[in-house]
């Protein structure tokens, strides 16, 4: 069974060019949770075949995941097909068996299909369940297909060359026409032109057509075989700046407490930035899926002013306003401030530099009937300002 497109090997010099492509880290995030549930139970009642055709099997017409085991091969885009139609509530593709495929053609159709449908792809680690829980050649490649593709830590990703019989992969120099469909394909799963360049040529360099090189984590990493990464445990470090803290961790729900108190909450403290009322020291915690954790404290040595005076040095009236133009009041602050205007799906409408100690003069007069946001950013102070235009 050939478990790859017709992929090879290449001279080493190869693997080569495009190996300088940055190693960055995937960043954690509280969103990368696969809405897997009953997952455990639903496996223990399955019979996995790596060897038998590539099937989807769900645990019913309302799951929200599938689990897919099995060859890709020239059935695969038909049941594919059949699978999509029939589980519209499925998001997520749970791939626990997958060797490989013996129909390029049938795997690049199938996941097709499956990228346009804007699923989730998981892959647990090999010990994850009972039953183990692997990828390798055309089963890495189809995997490609999840608009969001999460790998566990410690799971199992194998890649190789191709062979068609007679020649492999790396019987051919760097940009021959018989490389080019199998970086077609990646493109087609959404990478871009070089890391589909780097990420296929590492493969046909990794193990010969009759062998399998598993990724380490770092090559996973590298070659962009996830989009996000979830941890129970996360990491993440907050910032101060100018005595407003904040933290960098995406997708998650967030509570500052206080380290002082016994890290009791903090009311009303459930945004990414936090600008304390006093000095002493403070923590985020992170609460979001069984993503959670409390930070280190960080010690606030001083504050300019109070929350309350922070709140009121800027003023915008009138608010709402039917009339052609509304004041930013900044007389009250003494520093150079910078306000952001954004419509209410984000789209940027104006930047506004002041050196403060002024009232500013906004002409409204174009902008559509609706509520904006003004981000006013000063040495000391960050502030959200919505606005309604009638």
């Amino acid at each position: 069974m050939d478990c790859k497109f017709p992929f090879s090997k290449f001279f080493n010099l190869v693997v080569f060019l495009f190996s300088f492509i940055a190693n960055s880290q995937t960043p954690e995030s509280c969103d990368c949770t696969p809405d897997i549930s009953g997952l455990s139970n639903y496996l223990n009642s399955l019979t996995l075949n790596e060897n038998a055709p590539l099937r989807f099997d769900v645990p019913s017409n309302t799951s929200t995941y599938a689990v897919l085991h099995g060859v890709i091969g020239s059935t695969t885009p038909a049941v594919t097909q059949t699978f999509i139609d029939n589980y519209p509530n499925v998001t997520t593709l749970v791939f626990m068996q997958i060797p490989g495929s013996e129909d390029d053609t049938a795997n690049l159709q199938a996941s097709q299909k499956l990228k346009d449908r804007g699923y989730t792809t998981y892959l647990p680690a090999v010990n994850a369940y009972n039953q183990d829980a692997f990828i390798a050649s055309g089963g890495t490649d189809m995997f490609f297909a999840g608009n969001k593709r999460i790998i566990d830590p410690g799971a199992e990703v194998g890649v190789h060359s191709w062979s068609d019989g007679t020649n492999e992969a790396t019987d051919y120099p760097v940009g021959h026409d018989n490389h080019q469909p199998y970086i077609n394909y990646y493109v087609a799963m959404g990478l871009s032109q070089a890391d589909s360049e780097a990420f296929y040529y590492y493969t046909i360099n990794a193990a010969p057509a009759n062998n399998i090189h598993n990724m380490t984590e770092a090559e996973i990493e590298q070659y962009k075989l996830r989009t996000c990464k979830y941890t129970s445990n996360p990491t993440y470090t907050i910032t101060n700046n100018n005595n407003t803290l904040s933290s960098n961790l995406t997708g998650a729900s967030y509570q500052w407490v206080d380290c002082n108190n016994g890290n009791a909450p903090i009311s009303g403290a459930t945004n990414q930035n936090f600008t304390p009322t006093s000095n002493g020291s403070y923590a985020v915690q992170i609460t979001e899926n069984g993503c959670n954790g409390i930070s280190n404290c960080i010690q606030i040595n001083s504050l300019s002013v109070s929350q309350h005076e922070l709140n009121n040095l800027i003023k915008l009236y009138p608010n709402p306003t039917e009339s052609d133009n509304v004041y930013l009041d900044c007389s009250r602050l003494n520093e150079e401030v910078y306000i952001s205007i954004k419509d209410i799906n984000g789209k940027h409408i104006k930047t506004i530099n002041s050196l403060g100690a002024e009232i500013l003069t906004i002409n409204t007069q174009r902008y559509a009937r609706g509520i904006y946001f003004l981000t006013l950013q000063s040495e000391s102070l960050y502030k959200n300002i919505k606005m309604l235009v009638k």
